[in-house]
């Protein structure tokens, strides 16, 4: 009965672990559908080292809105405003900005979807200022309490109430404190409304009407575009144009995009196909490797790794912050080859058992209770190296770090949960024939049986007292 029900365990085990691995690595169309999956493998985000990028060259001038006349300076303040801007409203796996001799912006992002949208409207600056008084015939000067070079960052919002689409600012430090302000006199004066103008306070020129007490919330504004303007907040493209106007007008200087180019991966445009083909290559011969080497123990441990790949490669994408970069790729390599000598410790120490002496299932037993420290002492080191790597190592090495993680965390719960669960299911099939396993034993070695065990270990601890008395009465 045993028997029957660990074959038929064998045999879904079998089955999900082949679906695992078409999900892993084979796209489809979604039936009824328009959408295509492609794959746990497909859907990795990828770095601009292995999959190639596009990026954008924009020279800057000043544009009067700063006091300091210090252009690179100015770029340099404006480099993590545009950085932000970009990660908030667009999906870039990995973005670079970085500044470019005395008066240049250089954008990188790793991968094409709506780059020629965003580098456009980002060139495309907007001056935000936004008031206490509605600018009029009879009010052509209202106060302003903030302006754009005081915005840290926009992005598209949406107003689930409303259905429409919104703008949240936020600010710099300078930016915060004139919010201050403007609360402050709001409150003093009974004023429940403020106004927001783009390119210039006048009339025809008012962006927004908000309502302070709604629209303010702790250092972040939100507001929708009037109807009167081109921005239309039921569009989300409208909308997120205006949002990268905005960020553009922030910055301090006007961008002129002079060009886009595309960037080829580091080593190569089938970078990522050989790097497939490697690895497949690794993972069978280690597989073929395992199971001359151990037999069915082998078999298992295969079984074991193949679940561990499929959970790696699903974790992989479902993280959102993992990157797959060359370091990374390292980091991947590492982790295999740890879960691979995580099973072989404890197929040694099984057949360390078994040399002794023990029976399969003692040996079992003794293998998977003698291999649990060494597995854990090293997997938590490596986590605490990897997370220690992650905080402080440079960008460069985070990839490394976070993959390795990944892969160390897996490993220890594939080789601790997953193998140990097999060789439980696997006695009722075989418990008996030892070569199967490719366990061996001294002819000279006697079979220990459990009895026998439990009076060896009785009779050694009789021993060891009596020596111990023995010893301490020559002392007297």
């Amino acid at each position: 009965m045993l028997k029957k029900y660990s074959i038929t365990n064998f045999v879904l085990l079998v089955i999900i672990a082949i679906l695992g691995i078409l999900l892993s690595v084979c796209p489809f169309n979604v039936p009824t559908s328009t959408d295509r999956y492609n794959g746990f493998v497909g859907a990795i985000q990828q770095g601009i080292d292995l999959g190639g990028g596009v990026s954008a060259i924009y020279e800057a001038e000043l544009n009067g809105t700063s006091s300091n006349t210090n252009i690179a300076e100015i770029i340099d303040n404006s480099l993590n405003k545009i950085e932000d801007g970009l990660n908030h409203n667009a999906d870039f796996y990995e973005l670079f900005v970085s500044r470019q001799g005395d008066n240049k912006i250089r954008i990188e992002v790793s991968n094409t979807q709506d780059t020629d949208y965003t580098f456009r409207y980002l060139e495309d600056g907007k001056q935000i200022f936004i008031t206490l008084d509605q600018a009029s015939e009879t009010l052509t000067n209202p106060e302003v309490y903030i302006e754009s070079n005081e915005i840290q960052t926009a992005y598209v919002g949406y107003d689930y109430n409303n259905s429409v689409y919104t703008v949240v600012l936020e600010f710099t430090r300078d930016g915060q404190n004139s919010l201050s302000s403007l609360l402050n006199d709001a409150d003093e004066t009974g004023k429940t409304s403020a106004y927001i103008y783009i390119d210039e306070v006048n009339s025809d020129n008012l962006l927004s009407t908000i309502t302070i007490d709604d629209a303010v919330n702790d250092d972040t504004l939100t507001f929708t575009s009037s109807d009167s303007t081109n921005y239309s907040s039921s569009s989300s493209t409208a909308t997120l144009e205006l949002v990268y106007s905005i960020i553009g007008g922030s910055l301090g200087v006007d961008l002129t995009l002079l060009e886009t180019s595309y960037i080829s991966p580091v080593l190569g445009e089938n970078t990522l196909l050989y790097a497939g083909i490697a690895s497949i290559v690794i993972i069978v011969l280690t597989l073929v490797m395992l199971c001359v080497r151990y037999g069915h123990l082998g078999l298992l441990g295969s079984l074991s790794i193949i679940f561990y790949l499929i959970l790696f490669v699903f974790f992989m994408q479902a993280i959102p912050f993992i990157v797959l970069k060359l370091s990374a790729l390292f980091g991947c390599l590492f982790a295999f080859v740890l879960a691979v000598i995580s099973n072989i410790i404890i197929f040694e120490k099984i057949r360390e058992e078994y040399a002794l002496g023990r029976k399969i299932h003692l040996s079992f037993k003794g293998g998977i209770k003698k291999s649990l420290w060494p597995i854990l002492d090293s997997h938590i080191i490596i986590v605490l190296a990897t997370a220690m790597l992650w905080i402080f190592a440079p960008s460069a090495l985070k990839g490394f770090a976070i993959t390795l993680m990944l892969g160390t965390l897996l490993s220890a719960f594939a080789s601790l949960v997953i193998t140990r669960y097999l060789l439980n299911i696997y006695l009722p099939i075989n418990s008996t024939k030892a070569k199967k396993l490719h366990l061996y034993r001294d002819k000279n070695v006697k079979e220990i049986k459990e009895d026998d065990k439990a009076s060896q270990t009785q009779s050694e601890q009789e021993t060891l007292v009596t020596e111990t008395t023995t010893g301490g009465n020559n002392n007297e």
